[in-house]
């Protein structure tokens, strides 16, 4: 069987498993792009040069979680279906503050790992 993945260029409605999102009537949809090996690696080598002459934990703690947010943010398009009180939000650094950390992790995930990302593939009905 051959593998396929994604173009790192294409926006794909993800449906995130989430609190039983992908069973919702209307879901939760996060657009955003795969994200290759190597853009991975990207980010890691960013990482590793921010961190270049640092001892201090809670400095590369904190950078890793600017590179994280960077990555999310650079990769997720747009997000509906998510809402704090009556207000949606759609901006992807304003959800990234504001979502579960869970949430947060399966969408990072989803977009590292095509399988993932192809499971929750919004469905056009």
């Amino acid at each position: 069987m051959a593998i396929i993945v994604f173009d790192k260029d294409s926006i794909i409605k993800y449906v995130p498993a989430y609190g039983d999102n992908r069973e919702s009537e209307n879901p939760c949809i996060v657009n955003l792009k795969y994200i290759s090996y190597s853009r991975v690696q990207f980010y890691a080598k960013l990482l590793a040069s921010r961190n270049k002459g640092t001892n201090d934990v809670s400095k590369i703690y904190e950078y890793g979680q600017e590179m994280q947010k960077k990555q999310f943010v650079e990769n997720v398009e747009s997000i509906s279906g998510f809402f704090i009180g009556d207000k949606e939000i759609t901006d992807p650094a304003e959800f990234y503050e504001s979502a579960p950390t869970q949430l947060i992790y399966e969408i990072i995930k989803a977009m590292e790992d095509s399988q993932k990302l192809s499971e929750g593939q919004r469905k056009n009905s």
